[in-house]
């Protein structure tokens, strides 16, 4: 029998979800602002950014295990003890195993990819220099 949608187990799993999305959200806009202050000649600076992201999905990382626990033991007060415990990277992205999501995630690393001279100018990604 499935906990409610009130219950506190319940609602500690959505935080969960939200505090995991948020993370990677987040992580994925400061590595985008970290390459392009890298092409801006300023790598101290951007390997300084890319520090501080391992750092926050670090923390994320032990707050998320720590809400899990208290999830764990709420359901088990709860009488739900007999149930296995979801996997924590199919609840946070139940898409992850997408082919559509796969090309997204390509595309995406093809865009944030550092460009030559001669690869802006002529359109193409590769590197002729």
């Amino acid at each position: 029998m499935p906990l409610g949608p009130m219950h506190p187990a319940t609602r500690l799993e959505r935080v969960e979800q939200q505090l995991r999305s948020f993370d990677q959200l987040h992580a994925s806009e400061l590595a985008a602002v970290a390459a392009e202050v890298e092409a801006a000649g300023a790598a101290d600076l951007a390997a300084r950014l890319r520090t501080f992201v391992q750092l926050h999905g670090d923390e994320a990382g032990i707050v998320l295990e720590e809400l899990a626990d208290i999830r764990h033991t709420l359901a088990i007060e709860s009488g739900m003890h007999d149930q296995p415990d979801v996997n924590p990277q199919s609840a946070a992205d139940p898409a992850a195993a997408s082919p559509k999501r796969a090309r997204w995630l390509a595309a995406e690393a093809r865009r944030a990819a550092p460009v030559s001279r001669r690869g802006f100018l002529t359109g193409s990604k590769g590197d002729h220099d």
